[in-house]
This record gives structure tokens, sequence and C-alpha cells, in this order.
């Protein structure tokens, strides 16, 4: 936008020639102030990022302290209360410290906003902006992320003194060095869009044995899944750490006006942004070294309910994109699941039939099977200790969980295809 450039007076034209030369002359002179000045105010935008010092743009409503690693994060909080105070204290403790910390209050009603404006007037050295979401927020996560996000857009963009967005949950803790590990992965490899974090439970009793049962049974899995996830092209970042090249999001920018796509049937926020970067181009990773502790499910209601709004989020972003490069590894490993729940439903049902008409009788081709898949349940979780190796290799436990697994997996499905209103209820 040139400023300072009034609307020429076009009046006495064919009137009175002498006005011509003197209108073009201020108009130049005008042209040639507007760009030294632009030119001088990048200049100072430039020597204050490399000098790590306040850099401020005309049209931003706040303000970008540079520290020199041109990170900044995100994180959207709602009625999370204690929990966020933690999340915060983890990023205050990371080894690279963030430019700058934006926590949306997403329409909380408990004091997540007190927390969060009493951590940002005590941490001089780590900058940190409390926003508050006007209205309700029909767009839930997606709708907080992108009110932040927009808060350090410049002209559209992301400017370019952020280099890196972390976005994370409001009651995920981080491992101290995540941020460093986080930046050297994608610094060493140009083609990755973001690196996702490695996600394990975070270290919390039950106030019953089954709650307890539960929370172990959510921290086996989540210990499992993060030693045995596909490193060069994940499936999805995930939303409980997420870290983002500004250069991939930018370019995401470039296509439509949000990071995270605004709908009501979007369940799964950062799968379908997964996707989006995907078909830019841009491969996603993960890194065990950049280790996030998330909240767990207590009661068995609860973890239902997120995991079958997870899972059933993922098929109808599926039956969006269709199946193409980016969705038919997940796609093809879905189909194998569903006919597998079947067949062991099947499989059980023999068998005890067989048990109650024939009684029990010992087959070592089954035995081998069994010695073989207690090894391996017992392996994939050797981090965990010996008593967790133990509790895994007598399989029974986790052939239990199993079936709840199954069940969400089944109703997930049949939901997406079968189901009227998609929500986050």
């Amino acid at each position: 936008m040139i400023v300072g450039m009034g609307t020429p007076d076009l009046s006495g034209l064919g009137t009175d020639s002498t006005r011509r030369p003197a209108a073009e002359a201020q108009t130049q002179l005008a042209g040639i102030e507007v760009l030294r000045s632009l030119a001088t105010a990048q200049l100072q935008r430039e020597q204050a990022a490399s000098a790590g010092t306040i850099v401020r743009h005309v049209d931003s409503p706040h303000v970008i302290r540079g520290t020199g690693s041109g990170i900044v994060v995100v994180i959207p909080a709602r009625d999370e209360g204690a929990a966020l105070a933690d999340t915060l204290r983890s990023i205050a403790r990371q080894t690279l410290n963030p430019d700058r910390v934006v926590v949306v209050v997403n329409n909380s009603t408990d004091d997540t906003k007190d927390i969060a404006k009493e951590f940002a007037s005590v941490r001089d050295e780590m900058p940190t902006d409390v926003l508050e979401m006007p209205g309700f927020n029909r767009h839930r996560k997606a709708g907080a992320l992108n009110y932040g996000i927009r808060y350090l857009l410049r002209d559209g963009l992301l400017p370019p003194e952020i280099l890196f967005l972390l976005v994370m949950d409001g009651d995920t803790e981080l491992d101290p060095h995540f941020l460093k590990r986080a930046r050297r992965v994608l610094e060493r490899d140009r083609s990755l869009g973001g690196v996702s974090a490695a996600c394990l439970g975070k270290p919390i009793q039950g106030e019953t044995p089954w709650s307890s049962l539960l929370l172990l049974f959510q921290k086996i899995e989540y210990s499992r899944f993060a030693s045995t996830r596909l490193r060069r092209n994940v499936h999805t970042m995930s939303g409980a750490g997420s870290f983002y090249r500004v250069t991939a999001l930018n370019e995401l920018l470039c296509q439509r006006s949000d990071v995270f796509e605004e709908r009501e049937s979007n369940l799964v926020e950062d799968y379908e942004t997964t996707l989006a970067l995907k078909t830019l181009g841009w491969r996603v990773t993960s890194n065990q070294g950049c280790i996030a502790y998330t909240d767990l499910m207590p009661s068995l209601h609860m973890l239902l309910a997120q995991r079958v709004r997870w899972v059933r989020g993922t098929v109808d972003e599926w039956r969006r994109y269709g199946l193409c490069r980016q969705t038919c590894l997940s796609i093809i490993g879905m189909v194998l699941t569903v006919p597998g729940i079947f067949y062991t439903v099947l499989w059980v049902a023999v068998s005890v039939n067989g048990f109650i008409a024939h009684g029990a009788r010992f087959d070592y081709r089954y035995s081998i099977l069994v010695i073989f898949w207690s090894l391996y349940q017992g392996i994939s979780v050797r981090r965990m200790g010996y008593k967790i190796v133990l509790f895994e290799m007598a399989l029974l436990p986790e052939a239990l969980f199993n079936l709840v697994r199954n069940y969400w997996v089944l109703k997930s499905v049949i939901a997406s295809y079968l189901g009227n209103a998609r929500s986050w209820k």
C-alpha cells in the first residue's frame, strides 16, 4: 500500500498545461519517498531480527521479540486449569527458548485465563500473549488455533522472522529438549514440512483399581505407538505437539485462508492439515527425541468418546480426499483391520464351541504362535521396564483391551458412513 500519494488534480487538464509537469513532479517525488521509507523499514527489520531485538510492523497489532530461535508457540486452551500451568512451565524449561508464546483462551469457564495471564506477567524472558476468543467458537480447536495464527500473520502470511511454529494442546507437557531437537530435525531435511511429537502418557494414577488399569493400558498404547511409528513419512501430525516449518504453512496459506480448515465436520484438524501439506509435496516425520506427555482419559466413557472422534474423523477425511498417494497406505491398513476384527471374533467363537464340545486339546502349532506374539508384545514395550514387559507377555490383558479397541474402530467406521450429524460430542 502506497502511503502519502494523494489523488492528482485533474480539473485543469486541457485548460492549463503548466499544471501537468508540476503535478507529475510531485507524484514522482512522493513515490520515491515511499520507496525509500519502505527500503529503510525493511533494512531495520532485518537488522533487528539478526540482532535479536524487537521487530515491529505497522500492520501488526503485536510485537515479535527475537531470541534467535525463530520459534513461536500457539496453545489453544479451554477449561484446562492447572494443566495449562504445567504446560507453560514445560515450555519455560526448554533448552531452546521460543521467541513468543501465544495462549488462546477458547471460551473457558474456569480460571484458564487467569493462569495464562499470571504466567505472562512473570516471564519477561519468554514473551507470552494471552488472547481471548470473542463470541462462541463453533470450530473448537481449529478455530482457536487459527485465531492465534491470525494474530501472528502479516499481509496474510507468517512473517519472515518466524521460522517454525509449534502448536500444542493446553494439557500437554514437553520434554525439555523438544524444541531444540525438533528444530534440528527440520534444519537437516529441507523437504520436511513438520515433525510430530512422540506422545507418551502422563505418569498419573487412577483413583480406583479399574481407573488405574485403564490408564496403564493407555500408557502402554502410547509407548508402543511412539517406538514403532514409521519415521520416513508418518500418517499424521499429532495434535498434542506439532512442529511446523513456516515455509510450508505459508505455502498452504497461499492456497486457502487458514492453516486448519474451519468446518464443523472437521473432527481431526491435525490430520486434515497433514493431508493438505502432503498434497503440496511436503513430508512430515516423527522423532523419538521430541517427546510430549499427553493427558489420559480416566474413564472408559471418555476414552471411547475420544477415540471414536479420532477414528471417525480420519475416515471422514479419507472419504473427502479419496484414494490417493497421501491416503492409500492408511486406507489399506484400515481395510485389512476391519476383516481382521471379524476373523478374530469368528476364531474365538469356534474355539469356545470346540472347547465346550470336545474339551481342551493341546496343539503345538498354537503354542508357537502364542510364544511369538508374547515375545513381540514384551519387546515392543521394553523401554517401560520389566514389570510392564511381563504384564504384556501375559497376552490376556492386552487381548481384553483389543476388544475395546476393535469396538471403537467398528463404531467409528459405521458412524462415518451411516451417522447423521458429525460433531465433537
